[in-house]
């Protein structure tokens, strides 16, 4: 169910397929469909969920843990290319529903709130170890990073620029190293 949900958020098709023909591309009955996950938006939020506890949003935790803030940086947009380049349509099809759809606004909150903090926590390690580009504040680095970390940044590069992988990586990594003295 989640593989055929997710092929068809690749080819944006995931908003005008109906719970039956995601049924009939997962070769499951549309009662599986409902009894495992009752909706449409059920089967979304599970995948969402899957891919927040996949080994790339582990690999965006480690980062911050990276002891020389200046290479946790490196490491940080690194491990967020690679998980927004494997859950960035999902989220970006989880906040499309999210307007019409209460429920999911907490998924997108509470990942967007998570990755913040731990920003914020980054950025004042940056301060603490005078690795902040002179007149740059924690207060403004930490959104900083976060925004240069985001799945619209990513999208914005990857999706609307059409730029590959490795450029957009290449890419975000220099914009949030200029951060930096």
């Amino acid at each position: 169910m989640l593989a055929a949900a997710e092929e068809l958020i690749h080819q944006g098709e995931f908003h005008r397929a109906t719970v039956t023909e995601l049924a009939e591309r997962a070769g499951v009955a549309r009662a599986t469909v409902f009894g495992r996950f009752q909706s449409k938006l059920g089967v979304l939020l599970a995948l969402a969920t899957r891919c927040s506890g996949g080994p790339e949003l582990r690999a965006v935790h480690d980062a911050f843990a990276v002891e020389d803030p200046r290479e946790a940086v490196r490491a940080l947009v690194a491990a967020s290319t690679r998980f927004w380049e494997r859950q960035g349509f999902i989220l970006q099809t989880l906040k499309a529903i999210a307007e019409l759809e209460p429920g999911a606004v907490a998924v997108i909150d509470d990942q967007r709130k998570d990755q913040a903090s731990r920003c914020a926590a980054l950025a004042k390690r940056l301060h603490r170890a005078g690795a902040l580009r002179p007149g740059l504040t924690p207060a403004v680095a930490g959104p900083a990073l976060h925004m240069l970390t985001s799945v619209e940044a990513f999208l914005e590069l990857r999706r609307h620029g059409g730029v590959g992988l490795e450029a957009t990586a290449a890419t975000l990594t220099d914009l949030a190293l200029a951060l930096l003295a």
